[in-house]
């Protein structure tokens, strides 16, 4: 099963993984869980997932805490299940498009995780879940910057923007 940790904006600060420690970081959620695991963190946002059986989710906090003494999980989204897991990471990343300096620097870091781990089994979800969106023209809601209520675009609009962002990371 798909587990996921999240958090985005200006919340993510504290648990961002200074000095590339989130590949390390890796390393021991894959010992911890026996199973694949992805870690992509930048200043204003960090995804932390994971393959196992059993959710591993309040050791793998226990672990993360140690880096930051103002680490606060309550502030982090856990996500089960492959299909809401990958929901959230896409609709998120639509969101954080809309701060382009917090984006850009979230997207270094994904290419270099890609970079580190082409054969990761959740890169590949990642990509089979960018084929599905294309095929399906699935559509959501892309969030007004600086407004809490959701600004609904055309449909077709949502999508394509959408898809731009994912191709964006996934190729």
């Amino acid at each position: 099963m798909l587990h996921y940790i999240h958090v985005q904006g200006r919340e993510a600060p504290q648990f961002f993984f200074r000095d590339k420690s989130a590949q390390n970081f890796k390393s021991v959620i894959q010992s911890l869980t026996d199973g694949s695991s992805l870690v992509i963190s930048s200043l204003y946002r960090t995804d932390v997932f994971y393959t196992a059986n059993e959710d591993h989710s309040a050791d793998i906090l226990k672990l993360w805490s140690l880096q930051e003494k103002s680490f606060e999980p309550s502030r982090l989204t856990l996500m089960s299940g492959r299909d809401d897991a990958l929901e959230l990471f896409f609709t998120s990343l639509v969101s954080l498009s809309a701060a382009s300096k917090w984006y850009e620097s979230y997207l270094e870091e994904f290419r270099h995780a890609c970079s580190m781990d082409q054969n990761n089994p959740i890169l590949k979800d990642l990509k089979l879940c960018e084929q599905y969106l294309q095929s399906s023209k699935q559509t959501i809601a892309r969030p007004v910057s600086g407004s809490s209520q959701a600004g609904l675009l055309p449909s077709n609009e949502v999508f394509e923007d959408l898809v731009k962002h994912i191709n964006d990371f996934l190729n």
